[in-house]
């Protein structure tokens, strides 16, 4: 009997022992496939994020390089009559374009003239004042001009636009070459479109338009006269309403 003991636990020692090592070995296989899915994920993540960074750079818009830029439009008095002067501020940038930077914009230097347009916001009626001098204020790439509205600029709202390229400059530089002769802007530009939103070239020539005197009805409508005339209505419909039920609640005289 003791010997059929012995030869059982030895049995359930062997047993155990072969359990708990396989077990082991499956905590084991588990851990190492679970640092190996990280470490993997972990690879996938990098050349992922790797893809998607670099080809943004190489694959970026093109800088706007070549041309001149208005960037700002501006024009006093907002309201004006024909034989008033007018005033025009605008600013003219170029762009170069920088390995490490990008483009980079630097004030255009050198500008004598510039052309101008006025078009009407109502019937689009346009007018042009061709190689208007404009003269440096001193900021850094910053113009100044004066018109003075004519019987042929169009009446109402009226945008101040400064003419696709009608600017011209030889002072633009992105190397040690030589400048060369730079032109723009591109299309005609107006403050509304620019990114600055301090500046506006949208005026009004002559005098606005006096609004057409209303008429009594539909100057008693916007006032309170109607709902004094509704009530009083109300009133006289219920003084006719009780009048007509007295009437016909008294007896009639006997004969």
């Amino acid at each position: 009997m003791r010997s059929e003991r012995r030869e059982i636990s030895a049995l359930n020692f062997y047993f155990e022992n072969t359990l708990s090592i396989n077990e082991l070995t499956r905590r084991a296989e588990f851990h190492m496939s679970s640092t190996g899915n990280i470490r993997t994920l972990a690879i996938v993540f990098v050349i992922v994020l790797a893809v998607a960074v670099v080809p943004v750079r190489v694959a970026a818009q093109t800088p706007p390089t070549g041309n001149l830029w208005v960037t700002y439009v501006n024009a006093t008095p907002i309201t004006t009559n024909t034989g008033d002067s007018l005033e025009i501020v605008f600013r003219v940038v170029y762009f170069c374009c920088d390995a490490y930077l990008g483009a980079i914009g630097k004030p255009a230097d050198g500008i004598k003239t510039a052309t101008f347009l006025l078009v009407s916001v109502e019937t689009q009626q346009s007018h042009e004042y061709p190689d208007t001098p404009v003269f440096a204020t001193g900021n850094s790439g910053e113009y100044r001009a004066d018109v003075q509205i004519v019987p042929e600029d169009p009446a109402g709202r009226v945008w101040i636009y400064v003419k696709g390229n009608s600017l011209h400059s030889a002072s633009c530089l992105c190397t040690a070459n030589t400048p060369s002769e730079t032109v723009g802007p591109p299309g005609n530009t107006a403050s509304e479109q620019t990114y600055d939103t301090s500046d506006m070239s949208l005026i009004q020539i002559g005098q606005l338009p006096s609004p057409p005197s209303p008429s009594p009805w539909s100057a008693l409508l916007q006032g309170n006269e109607l709902l004094l005339v509704g009530l009083a209505a109300i009133v006289l419909l219920l003084l006719a309403i009780s009048l007509l039920a007295r009437r016909r609640g008294k007896p009639s005289p006997k004969p």
